[in-house]
């Protein structure tokens, strides 16, 4: 999932003219920032809390991004059908978390999409659409309830299936920083990876956080909405970031497991969720399931709140979850 969503007017007054202690630096793909809005520690120790909370994320993106070329993802989509590979805690974690949001949405998240995803060339000078019957084929592949786990060994049981952990593993990166500035002794702040992100704490002059859901189509202006929340997980997946014109056609980067090609309906889901992993993987769920059914999971599942940007009759319309209501301006 390419996070859609930009983090904007935090503070609606000055806090200090020390805060936020922050930095930015590119991992997953994408700008990651990382500020520190609490008074309560000195400037030294929140640049070293930053500092190990990045080197924490540099650690676990070497071993769960599906584009490192020798990690657990690269050998257990490399092993043959059928054999256990040893794996870290980290990845069973997401493996196993993985297959939990896939049972809970009928297979709408699912991980084992990387087999499909080789056929698309998103990020190909010259994108095309694959070929409905190499689709068709690579489909064969595409079962989560195929990806086996025994402790911290994971086998793929056919061959050819090839896992992709892109719609989940940047939420765990962003809460594994979160849990290393909270054991450094910061009690407030955040973790902003490209938009996809985690609020911890309280902000030190204001009563809550203020977040900005990107436009869809900024045509008049950049931002759909703001929402105002306490801590929480925050993703978004959206049609407009990666994607190609064909035909007249938009094909983006969020692959329907029941189709193979992009799915639709939704134009983009912005999620919230008591971690950005869940935020994460629930938000390219929703997406899949699009408004009507997406909206029925965000409403029966605790925890979830979210607004789901839709194209109707050719104007872009909304709907809200009963929780988000009242903390959404337009």
């Amino acid at each position: 999932m390419i996070p859609l969503i930009l983090f904007t007017a935090a503070c609606r007054k000055p806090v200090s003219k020390t805060l936020p202690v922050e930095d930015t630096r590119f991992l997953m793909d994408t700008v990651v920032r990382i500020a520190v809005y609490d008074p309560g520690i000195s400037r030294t120790q929140a640049e070293e809390a930053i500092r190990e909370a990045f080197r924490a994320m540099e650690t676990l993106e070497k071993t769960v991004s599906s584009h490192m070329p020798d990690n657990d993802i690269a050998r257990l989509n490399a092993a043959p059908g059928g054999v256990f590979q040893a794996v870290s805690p980290e990845t069973a974690f997401l493996l196993e978390t993985a297959g939990i949001v896939a049972g809970e949405t009928g297979g709408a998240f699912d991980v084992s999409i990387g087999a499909v995803r080789a056929e698309w060339s998103f990020d190909a000078e010259t994108p095309s659409v694959p070929d409905s019957a190499a689709i068709l084929k690579r489909l064969s592949c595409v079962d989560y309830r195929q990806i086996q786990l025994s402790g911290q060994q994971a086998r793929l049981a056919r061959p050819s299936m090839a896992v992709d952990l892109g719609g989940i593993a940047k939420g765990l990166n962003i809460d594994r920083a979160v849990e290393v500035l909270k054991a450094a002794g910061v009690r407030s702040g955040l973790v902003d990876a490209g938009g996809d992100m985690r609020i911890f704490g309280k902000h030190p002059r204001n009563p809550g956080w203020r977040i900005g859901v990107k436009h869809p189509r900024p045509r008049e202006k950049s931002l759909y909405g703001v929402i105002e929340t306490g801590p929480a997980g925050i993703a978004t997946s959206g049609d407009y970031e990666r994607f190609f014109l064909s035909g007249g056609r938009r094909y983006h980067h969020i692959l329907d497991p029941g189709t193979g090609f992009p799915a639709e309906g939704c134009v983009s889901v912005t999620l919230l969720a008591e971690s950005a992993m869940l935020a994460d993987a629930y938000a390219t769920a929703v997406f899949v399931l699009g408004p009507d059914e997406g909206m029925r999971l965000i409403e029966r599942k605790p925890g979830l709140e979210g607004m789901i940007i839709l194209e109707k009759n050719g104007r872009l319309t909304h709907r809200i979850s009963s929780g988000l209501e009242s903390k959404i301006q337009f």
